[in-house]
């Protein structure tokens, strides 16, 4: 076709740095286990951090809502699409987070970028972690407010970036609260106090925390205020957005905030006025996995069994992981090859590790994510971590 030799091109050019992807077809998909290529597979990748997706409640909610509301919203929620369990979910989540109100969008990916760009613009500034998810970065590009990066997890960076910046109209201080790719949880005291030292909305991505930190799995805050390190009364979270997707089973974005904000961002936020609604199924999934939080505390208690196991057996071996905070355990091995070849010779073993590589993490920084969920059984636990022990001894 004329004019489209640069795809080649950069097809050729991605692949000689070990960094093309390739779409993995799976014939069935759950927390616990993948079949790919006609094999079974134990699935150590997956974000079902509780293993909600499959849980028979959760699929018969799923299922009822389809009955009652149909297969699609059929609309954005500002023409007709806005439907009763729309508002229950946001109700639901409300609670869940002890927020006055919350707004569900249709995925993680699009509320990111519509919130940051509704509450920011030209003139106004945001400061932005070096290691926040694309969705973010994204979204602060989009808003063509000033973006200023601060090292990751450097509050004294960020607070030097702040006093040194002129003054603006508008500051957004955003943050995730559990970095993806690395695991490893914000300082959200320290954040919410420069953000009210320095008049900054707070801003924080839950997507990884939500379902997962806390007793009761409500998020970063509930971990905070149980470590008696945060008091939500004196500083807060202004915007905290989260995801259906990963804890809890389901898919779509939301976020959580003041009842005037939430008004605000109906108003304002393209991602959200021009998109279709959620579909009916995914609300009712995610409903019915928010009670599942109450009813079933020990799924969030295998979880941390099964990350504390893996964690303290890979510190025992040439895995140093002593700094992972979460169940994403990063396993680094630089180049693009080596974690590429790692994930191949564990596949061949009967796990599924993908390789992580450039864009999704720095060059030099390509790794194993491996991801725990609560279903995961103590032999497969032991299972990765003697494979991972054994392939380290080999290529060393």
């Amino acid at each position: 076709m004329p004019g489209t030799d640069f795809v080649l091109d950069e097809l050729q050019r991605i692949g000689s740095l070990d960094q093309r992807r390739f779409l993995k077809t799976m014939g069935q998909v759950n927390a616990r286990e993948v079949n790919y290529q006609g094999r079974r597979l134990v699935n150590f990748s997956s974000n079902d951090y509780l293993g909600l997706a499959s849980h028979p409640r959760v699929k018969t909610a799923a299922q009822a809502a389809i009955e009652e509301f149909h297969a699609s919203a059929g609309s954005s929620r500002l023409i007709c699409g806005s439907l009763a369990i729309h508002e229950r979910l946001e109700s639901r989540l409300a609670r869940f987070k002890q927020k006055e109100a919350a707004l569900v969008f249709s995925s993680g990916y699009v509320a990111n970028l519509g919130i940051i760009a509704a509450l920011v613009g030209q003139g106004d500034q945001i400061f932005s972690d070096a290691l926040n998810h694309a969705s973010i970065i994204d979204g602060c590009r989009l808003s063509r407010a000033r973006v200023f990066v601060y090292r990751h997890r450097d509050l004294n960076h960020l607070e030097d970036l702040i006093r040194e910046a002129p003054a603006a109209r508008r500051r957004l201080l955003v943050s995730d609260a559990v970095f993806s790719m690395d695991g490893d949880v914000a300082d959200l005291p320290g954040l919410a106090g420069l953000a009210s030292a320095h008049d900054c909305l707070l801003m924080l991505d839950e997507a990884h925390a939500t379902g997962v930190l806390g007793s009761t799995g409500s998020g970063i805050v509930e971990h905070f205020v149980e470590q008696g390190s945060f008091v939500p009364g004196k500083h807060g979270i202004d915007v905290a957005m989260g995801t259906l997707s990963k804890a809890l089973g389901s898919f779509g974005g939301f976020v959580a905030c003041s009842a005037s904000l939430r008004e605000f961002l109906i108003n304002k936020t393209r991602s959200f006025i021009f998109a279709t609604a959620l579909p009916p199924s995914a609300a009712g999934a995610a409903l019915e996995s928010l009670e599942l939080l109450s009813d079933e505390p020990f799924r969030r208690k295998s979880l941390w069994k099964n990350f504390g196991a893996l964690k303290s057996r890979l510190n025992e071996s040439d895995f140093d992981v002593t700094a992972a905070e979460t169940p994403i355990l990063p396993l680094t091995f630089g180049s693009e090859a080596s974690a590429l070849q790692m994930s191949e010779r564990l596949a061949e073993r009967g796990y599924f590790v993908p390789a992580i590589r450039p864009p999704s993490v720095p060059k030099g920084t390509s790794r194993l994510r491996i991801t725990l969920c609560a279903t995961h059984s103590n032999e497969e636990v032991e299972g990765l971590a003697k494979e991972l022990s054994g392939l380290a001894q080999d290529s060393g």
